[in-house]
């Protein structure tokens, strides 16, 4: 029972150590993108006039936060793996010997495909969960600059207010 304040506590320490690794790389990345995009808007477009392409505006939006994610996932990914299949195999082992009953207690092949079948989904689980957790602060951050980007450009339009509210 004391374990679980435990794993909670290095759970916090994981995802704010992500936050911090997260803010310090779209830091970086939003200098290089700054740069970049003064150089191509000015050869190509005229102060005052829409972006070129709407369509490719929005795909970089897309790939900016996909590739966030994908950056800071990589991480969380590994670890919950490793700790799904260190925790799954044994699991799997005396859960699947235990099921071959009829002929025998904990016979070897029930406890050799136990252990495949356990680390296999709980490596799969964690992985995804470790994934979710470290990827989705630099996924937030990168989606709130790609809105915003998106609303300078004008390729999303401002709030429309609800007459409903007014009242």
């Amino acid at each position: 029972m004391h374990q679980i304040p435990k794993a909670a506590g290095w759970a916090a320490v994981a995802i704010v150590a992500s936050t911090i690794c997260a803010g310090t790389a779209t830091a970086e990345a939003d200098q290089a993108v700054t740069a970049s995009s003064v150089a191509v808007d000015s050869s190509q477009q005229q102060p005052g006039a829409g972006p070129a392409d709407p369509g490719q505006e929005y795909l970089n939006a897309f790939t900016s936060i996909t590739g966030a994610f994908a950056n800071d996932s990589t991480a969380g990914r590994v670890v919950g793996t490793t700790i799904g299949v260190v925790v799954g195999c044994p699991l799997g082992a005396v859960t699947g010997g235990a099921l071959t009953l009829p002929t025998a207690v904990l016979t070897p092949v029930g406890i050799v495909g136990g252990c495949i079948i356990g680390a296999s989904t709980l490596g799969f689980l964690g992985g995804t969960v470790g994934s979710i957790v470290t990827g989705s602060p630099a996924m937030s951050n990168a989606f709130g600059q790609q809105y915003n980007s998106l609303h300078s450009k004008g390729l999303i339009a401002e709030e429309v207010p609800n007459p409903d509210s007014a009242r």
